[in-house]
């Protein structure tokens, strides 16, 4: 935490001493968030954890944090937690709540027969209550089955609903602002002021809804500041737009639960939504700020949202917002770690491996963030094929991290298992099924699969190095290599001998060619790889991936459009409950939008 943090925070902690003269709590949540995302995580939770039963807002802020703690660690007690103190601060800030009403009557500066609560107030712990119930249905989705589905679709219905109506009551506010000072200036000039009511409107990002809503004259007596209207405007439109941002990217079996459920996302939207926030006066200004940029930095590239062909789009947006922002966090690791996703995405690794580390050491003492930044240090490693370098740093995640002891056991036996030691590999591939936690968990099912072949067979140095080249390419992260970085990689399939290996091999090398911009070396290994995969019930996820890179290098060039589209189909029509279904299924619907779009354009 910097100086000035230190000594805002003081101020704040004084003004609040003498409540009943001023409660800026507004200020308060704003500095606690700042300091959450300037390194000043103990001192944010502190400040919450003191105010949490004075403010709504600074209630909102302590949940808050438990919900990033578990956003960032995945860590099923973490989880837990998060979900029970969010719906305690949902339940202290429902309109009917004692502790909202006790709160009022604590610090209104109004006489006792004008104690309810005004409309910022009221629209204030309506934002905060549709803010927890959306966040509590995020956590719900990390649990990855139907139940979890289910539930969590239940939990956004209920949060749309709340946004919706509020969307709609803003929008009337602002018109209803905008026509009383229209009406208060001399008939002359009305006419040529009216535009500025629609320019309003506009820009707050609002969309109509259908929920009912309304705001008489009497609710704005007096009138909002600009001030408070913007915020409240940006308060709105962060769940609002988090909420579009979310249900616009989730897998397609998920969304006919979506639909089905009565609402959809619009991706352009939701992030008008948060542009609008990152710019308000509102505490989740700069948490609209690290949304966004965990969207262009690790959502467009992993899904590949702008076509299978641009892992690199998102970053000039990415690089605008932190420099924009680079005086508010100049020190803040999780800046830090973006500015490191930006380089990585640019095939920068050397300069994203400096990043990472010196966030590593600016996140000193915050658990999650050093865990987070860790595991892309390993990766950097990885991509290096630095085995010990990565193994390091698999090990204390194994030990530190509570979210899966699977995953992380088999990352260091692979890399152990690539430096030769392979009695020591056998030993901790035999440990990774016994880690398992949950059973409908993507990522275990996959590593506990893999580790079952070596319970009657040591592992070959080949064979392990195969497997972490498996893993860069299932976490899509061969776009972000050079030609360099690649050679290497190439190398690790010509060691490969094993039969059974070669489906696997052949897959790897055509979407290594396919990066070096070998189309033709590429498409021959793709093609051999389903033709060596043909007759085998394992691994099915290696013909849909595989289908998936052929259409990707088809959609290259108009006239082999037509040869992308049956790949991509052949993935949606021929394979069913393979290894990783989900984040595939994301990318091909994507891919056939924008074949589409791109079909329209040629023509």
């Amino acid at each position: 935490m910097t100086d000035s943090q230190t000594n805002q925070m003081e101020d704040l902690n004084g003004a609040a001493g003498d409540a009943d003269d001023s409660f800026d709590d507004i200020a308060m949540a704003s500095t606690g968030i700042n300091m959450l995302l300037n390194n000043g995580f103990d001192e944010a939770f502190a400040l919450f954890d003191k105010y949490k039963n004075e403010s709504p807002l600074m209630h909102s802020g302590y949940s808050f944090v438990f919900f990033m703690q578990a956003l960032m660690s995945f860590e099923e007690e973490k989880l837990a937690e998060a979900q029970k103190v969010l719906q305690e601060t949902e339940k202290k800030c429902s309109s009917n709540s004692s502790f909202v009403k006790s709160f009022r009557k604590k610090f209104s500066k109004k006489k006792k027969s004008e104690s309810s609560l005004t409309l910022e107030e009221r629209i204030t712990n309506q934002v905060i209550v549709a803010d927890c119930i959306l966040y509590q249905a995020v956590l719900v989705f990390t649990n990855q089955d139907i139940p979890s589905y289910v539930k969590g679709g239940w939990l956004l219905r209920k949060a749309w609903k709340i946004y919706e109506k509020l969307h709609k009551e803003m929008e009337q506010l602002t018109e209803t602002i905008a026509q009383n000072k229209i009406n208060r200036l001399p008939t002359s000039f009305s006419s040529s002021v009216d535009p500025v009511r629609r320019t309003s409107q506009d820009a707050s990002g609002l969309t109509h809804g259908d929920a009912n809503g309304s705001v008489t004259e009497d609710d704005v007596d007096g009138e909002l500041s600009p001030d408070v209207l913007s915020r409240l405007l940006g308060a709105v439109n962060f769940g609002y737009g988090t909420f579009q941002l979310c249900i616009s990217m989730v897998p397609p079996k998920i969304l006919k639960l979506i639909e089905f459920l009565g609402f959809e996302g619009d991706r352009e939207v939701g992030l008008n939504c948060l542009e609008f926030t990152s710019h308000s006066k509102d505490m989740k200004a700069p948490l609209a700020t690290l949304a966004l940029l965990w969207y262009h930095t690790v959502l467009r590239p992993f899904f590949a949202l702008d076509g299978a062909n641009q892992t690199q789009a998102g970053t000039k947006e990415a690089e605008a917002i932190i420099k924009e922002k680079e005086k508010e966090f100049t020190n803040s690791s999780l800046f830090m770690f973006f500015q490191g996703r930006i380089h990585r995405l640019e095939k920068k690794n050397d300069l994203s491996l400096k990043l990472y580390k010196r966030a590593l050491v600016e996140a000193r003492g915050q658990r999650e963030v050093e865990l987070m930044c860790l595991y892309e240090i390993s990766w950097c490693h990885i991509l290096k094929l630095e085995w010990k370098e990565a193994q390091e740093g698999f090990i204390r995640l194994q030990k530190e991290s509570k979210w899966s002891q699977a995953y992380y056991t088999y990352l260091v036996a692979v890399c152990i298992g690539s430096q030769g030691e392979l009695d020591a590999a056998h030993d901790i591939f035999h440990k990774v099924p016994g880690l398992i936690k949950r059973k409908n968990n993507q990522i275990e099912a996959f590593v506990a699969h893999r580790a079952e072949k070596f319970k009657k067979q040591k592992p070959t140095v080949e064979h392990c190095r195969l497997l972490t080249l498996e893993m860069i390419f299932l976490w899509h992260a061969l776009p972000t290599c050079t030609p360099e970085e690649i050679s290497p990689l190439l190398k690790v399939c010509d060691m490969q001998i094993d039969h059974n290996l070669m489906p696997l091999k052949c897959l790897l090398e055509g979407s290594l060619y396919k990066e070096l911009g070998s189309d033709e070396m590429a498409i021959n290994c793709l093609k051999e790889a389903i033709a060596r995969h043909q007759g085998k019930k394992e691994d099915v996820y290696i013909p849909a991936f595989t289908n998936f890179e052929l259409a990707c290098i088809y959609m290259k060039k108009p006239e082999t459009y037509h040869l992308a589209k049956q790949h991509l189909q052949a993935v949606k029509d021929n394979y069913k409950d393979y290894d990783f279904e989900n984040r595939l299924s994301v990318r091909v619907n994507n891919a056939l939008r924008r074949l589409k779009s791109q079909s329209a354009t040629a023509v």
